[in-house]
């Protein structure tokens, strides 16, 4: 249901002037001017955050939101750079799924943030840049749970590789590994919460053009694998 509403939503975006465009499983920043991450809310929506780079000196951001809750009121607030720029309230359709999409003037490298509440209580928070110290991908695991995993480059020559996992599964144990290069350099592992979410993320060192794979694997059988190559 996410995937065939986001497709749309982000293809409707794209015709409607430089919008988002991004499938479920190669969702990235294709040439420095569009990015597209995803992940959970505080309870058990999930959630896809995009931004594109128009040729006017703007930038366009989107979300969409796929919640099992239909007719209730999110309201989304944008940020760039602790300014807000956009406000917006609407109701989800009778799938949950509602979506987002503002066109403003920032600059290139500009940090953008989305905040967005519903009416029955959940949130979430996501800061995107088109800068080249932030890549994302989206995809599905063997077993169908949806991920994003993004890595985030640091002023310290390090970066931070974090995994976010909407499990059907809510107390499953998960553990990833994550490769730099090829070298096994960092593992965690953490239990699923209440709605089946589970973040899994650590900090190494990694030069700027690194390539940073994260494996994953749940005590059910679900298994992630995926590759960001830094630039």
């Amino acid at each position: 249901m996410l995937k065939n509403r986001i497709l749309g939503t982000l293809l409707a975006l794209s015709l409607a002037g430089g919008g988002l465009v991004a499938g479920a499983g190669a969702a990235h920043a294709d040439d420095d001017d569009r990015i597209s991450c995803s992940g959970y809310a505080t309870k058990d929506s999930q959630y896809r955050v995009g931004l594109t780079e128009r040729d006017d000196d703007r930038l366009r951001a989107g979300l969409t939101i796929d919640s099992k809750h239909a007719g209730k009121k999110w309201t989304v607030k944008v940020y760039r750079g602790g300014t807000k720029v956009h406000q917006q309230t609407k109701r989800t359709a009778r799938n949950g799924d509602v979506s987002f999409a503002k066109t403003f003037r920032a600059d290139d490298d500009a940090r953008i943030k989305v905040v967005a509440a519903s009416g029955y209580g959940e949130r979430l928070e996501r800061v995107v840049t088109l800068d080249d110290d932030l890549a994302c991908r989206n995809g599905k695991g063997v077993k169908g749970a949806r991920y994003g995993y993004a890595v985030a480059e640091r002023d310290d020559d390090r970066v931070t590789a974090k995994l976010r996992v909407n499990s059907p599964r809510k107390g499953s144990t998960w553990k990833a590994t994550f490769y730099r290069d090829g070298q096994r350099v960092a593992s965690t592992s953490a239990k699923a919460g209440a709605y089946g979410n589970v973040t899994l993320g650590r900090t190494f060192r990694a030069d700027d053009d690194a390539r940073v794979k994260v494996v994953a694997t749940s005590g059910y059988g679900e298994r992630i694998v995926r590759t960001i190559e830094l630039d």
